[in-house]
């Protein structure tokens, strides 16, 4: 799978995102075309993806986490699969030993976006849904005292300061007919 010069790669280009190829061949004492060829073959099998950081901490975005309790697997396997059509949002985590078993991670340029997503999307229509929970980090701010960084592949397709081409009219959104066409509803 990954060995060692990989994973130095990997970690260098983590802490070091925008640096050249020339540098991180001389901060890791490998061969320029050696670290290009290697980060080249990283991206091609998917293990890392070319992007760009966006830290949130310094804009005025809101962030919200969402716990869902299901009861339904289908219905789990199905917001799983879909759910990352949303523009809102930006992670999904399946939870386990827990009240609730997932998780949607929720950022958008304006708290008005988020409360229009939790109040208005009809997630509790789906079947096995039995209740969810949504709690607000404070604006600007990340879920720490440390800068909360928000990851944006190239070619990703998700707007981050522009109107959604959905327009962000959650209760007519066509994912969750698409999840309730996967669990039969």
């Amino acid at each position: 799978m990954l060995d060692e010069k990989d994973k130095a790669i990997i970690e260098y280009f983590r802490q070091n995102p925008r640096n050249s190829f020339t540098k991180a061949s001389e901060a890791l004492g490998m061969a320029k075309g050696t670290v290009k060829r290697r980060y080249d073959k990283l991206v091609k099998k998917n293990l890392i993806s070319e992007g760009i950081g966006l830290n949130l901490s310094q804009l005025k975005f809101s962030h919200a986490l969402s716990f869902i309790e299901i009861t339904n697997p289908q219905t789990e396997k199905a917001i799983l699969d879909y759910f990352y059509d949303c523009p809102l949002v930006t992670a999904i985590f399946s939870l386990s030993g827990f009240e609730y078993n997932l998780v949607i991670c929720l950022v958008a340029d304006t708290r008005e976006k988020i409360t229009t997503f939790i109040d208005t999307f009809p997630l509790s229509h789906l079947p096995g849904v039995k209740r969810r929970n949504s709690f607000f980090v404070k604006e600007s701010e990340g879920f720490s005292d440390k800068p909360f960084w928000l990851f944006i592949p190239n070619g990703s397709g998700k707007k981050i300061f522009k109107q959604h081409d959905c327009q962000d009219k959650c209760g007519a959104c066509r994912v969750i007919e698409r999840i309730s066409e996967e669990v039969g509803e």
